[in-house]
């Protein structure tokens, strides 16, 4: 009855976190804002050679489409889903101002890994980016 109880309250309480973490995050983009064209694309080839890991190197391109500066504050890859490779959940703090109509690229150093030789998967690319305008945050999701 006593180990219920604790996993009870343990599930409890991390629900609560859960809750207030994702309550607290102002993931909804400002209506006045335009959305940002976000890109991830991978610099190079991944090769595992005789490992299982590989370095990779994702470059994220952001152009603003708004009319007031936007700063890209924080980036993470990852690419769920991926059945004989990918990339290990990875973030980045930033802190890239991009000015109306202006493009940047930043790159995101990540590791891949794989279950197989040699991966014929294509190598998809999750791109969650948080960013802000004055008082405004937001974040944008990009496949």
């Amino acid at each position: 009855m006593h180990r219920r109880v604790s996993l009870l309250f343990l599930v409890a309480v991390s629900l609560a976190f859960f809750a207030a973490a994702c309550g607290s995050t102002g993931t909804a983009r400002p209506a006045n804002i335009a959305a940002p064209d976000l890109r991830a694309v991978i610099n190079g080839t991944v090769f595992y050679g005789s490992g299982t890991t590989a370095p990779v190197t994702i470059d994220v391109i952001v152009t603003n489409q708004a009319t007031v500066p936007i700063t890209l504050r924080r980036v993470e890859i990852d690419s769920p889903g991926m059945v004989t490779h990918g990339v290990i959940r990875t973030s980045r703090m930033m802190r890239e101002t991009i000015a109306p109509g202006e493009t940047k690229s930043v790159s995101v150093f990540a590791t891949s890994v794989t279950n197989v030789r040699n991966p014929s998967e294509p190598l998809h690319i999750r791109l969650v980016a948080d960013f802000e305008s004055g008082k405004d945050r937001w974040r944008e999701i990009e496949m």
